[in-house]
Formats: structure tokens, sequence, C-alpha cells
């Protein structure tokens, strides 16, 4: 049986990045919304806790950007670019999955609701998950 992999994987923003930390067995270690400036700090904090050695990023907005910054940050990690293509609509349906609307706003199809909040960090899990499913 081959060893659990763990992965960091990015959905790049300008401002902002969805960050996740996800094992091959698709379970989600971390999960959250960082400012962009912050991106290396928050890799590190998990390098510190899991054997990370790949960074699946997004080929999104301003990802050239980030992966320059990581591989010259980690040049240790591989950085393995991963298409977005459709990964904002399929989070939008994990976001409601995990936080389903309540009262009248169950009434509004999925394609026209929109979260109350940033979930980028639901693409990057979307993005991880797609790594392990390609990969195998």
């Amino acid at each position: 049986m081959p060893e659990e992999e763990i992965i960091i994987s990015i959905d790049p923003g300008t401002k902002k990045c969805g960050y996740a930390a996800v094992d091959s067995n698709l379970s989600v270690l971390q999960r959250k919304v960082i400012p962009t400036e912050k991106i290396a700090g928050t890799i590190e904090d998990s390098l510190n806790i899991y054997k990370i050695n790949k960074i699946i990023l997004g080929n999104g907005t301003n990802y050239k950007n980030i992966e320059k910054r990581l591989k010259n940050h980690f040049p240790r990690l591989r950085i393995i670019l991963i298409e977005e293509e459709f990964s904002t609509l399929e989070a939008r349906k994990k976001y409601f999955e995990a936080h389903p609307p309540r009262g009248i706003s169950k009434l509004i199809p999925l394609s026209l609701r929109v979260p109350s909040c940033h979930y980028d960090d639901f693409v990057a899990v979307l993005l991880a998950e797609k790594y392990f499913r390609n990969s195998r």
C-alpha cells in the first residue's frame, strides 16, 4: 500500500488565495482563505506540521507571480500547475454542502446562490482532489 501523501493546494488570486492541506485519502487537514502576501508564511507553518513535498497551484489569476515566489522560497518543493476551469462553480456547490442555506434562501437555485463569504478555500480543496484523482 502506498504511503499517504499530503499536499498543499492553492487557488491563487491577486489579493487572496484559497489554501488547503489535503491528504491522499482526500481528508482536508487545513482549509482557509489567506491574503496572498501571507502565502509563504502559511506554507512554512504547514511544513512544520506535515511532511509535504508538493504544492498544487491552480492556473488562474496571478498564478505566474505566485509560482515564481514559491519556486524561489521553497526550491525543494515540486510545484504542479493544475487546470482550474469550472472550479469556482464546483466550489460554490461544495460550500453550500458544508453550509446549507436556511429559510427562504433554500428556494434560490444553486446557480444563482452566492456564498456570503469568500470560498476560495473550497476551490483549493477541489484542486487537490483533482490532483489525487488524476495521479491514481
